[in-house]
């Protein structure tokens, strides 16, 4: 059965240029602090990278240390089965509480016994996570 949380996310903007992912997950584990799940994209000559660590406090130090703008904010976290069906099962949840989504990544190991974690951004991050909590 799923699990939803409050939790915090990094948003970390950069110049978008060769080598930035390198760079960005290099200062996170150079800060000792692991990445369970990240989103990245350009957008207007701009990378942007969405990062939840096991310690952000640790990782938004040393990005910011070296010129990145970084922002700490709300966003549902999810654990859930790592198996068929398990996705939308969630979705249909949120679909039937009415909230629409900013965006949703995730990670998975696609192994056997195992959990997945899924990242959702929306205005309503309370009711996403009533929703899948139920």
């Amino acid at each position: 059965m799923a699990k939803a949380s409050i939790a915090k996310q990094l948003t970390v903007e950069t110049k978008n240029k060769v080598g930035m992912l390198a760079e960005v997950a290099g200062v996170i584990a150079a800060a000792g602090a692991n990445i369970m799940a990240i989103c990245a994209y350009h957008k207007e000559g701009k990378a942007c990278f969405y990062v939840l660590t096991n310690n952000n406090a640790k990782a938004k130090k040393s990005l910011e240390q070296k010129g990145h703008t970084v922002k700490e904010e709300d966003i549902v976290s999810v654990m859930l089965e790592d198996k068929v069906g398990q996705a939308q099962a969630i979705a249909e949840k949120i679909k039937a509480a009415g909230v629409d989504l900013s965006y949703i990544y995730g990670s998975t190991c696609g192994c056997a016994d195992t959990q997945a974690l899924l990242v959702i951004g929306s205005k309503e991050n309370i009711k996403v996570v009533s929703a899948i909590n139920g």
